[in-house]
């Protein structure tokens, strides 16, 4: 899986947080779990009737269709920045994005 969009997204993420861009690299790394989403339901031939890569972060139904280990981190992954631009501090979103992407990739029927 190391030439797929989610990968590459990721890899993009740990960029953006080597050169201080944590918010950016938040971003990143919820693009690149919600394009391993979308990659694990295609594979599956499962419908993701036109889900955002956001929505698919958080769609109950979709993640029915994936291994319970991804639900926690889909938690995090999907959890509001306060008003102020807090963020929980023991959160880390990219080890989130990257258990995702390899659970994925390891399930790929599952």
């Amino acid at each position: 899986m190391d030439g797929s969009l989610a990968v590459q997204e990721l890899n993009k993420a740990y960029q953006a947080r080597q050169k201080g861009n944590e918010g950016m690299a938040r971003v990143l790394a919820r693009r690149a779990a919600g394009l391993s989403i979308r990659e694990f339901m295609l594979r599956n031939g499962v419908d993701q009737s036109g889900l955002s890569l956001n929505e698919l972060l958080k769609n109950d139904v979709v993640r029915k269709h994936l291994p319970a280990s991804t639900h926690e981190a889909l938690d995090r992954l999907s959890t509001r920045i306060g008003m102020d631009f807090s963020f929980p501090p023991d959160f880390d979103l990219l080890l989130d994005s990257k258990n995702v992407v390899d659970q994925l990739s390891i399930n790929h029927g599952a």
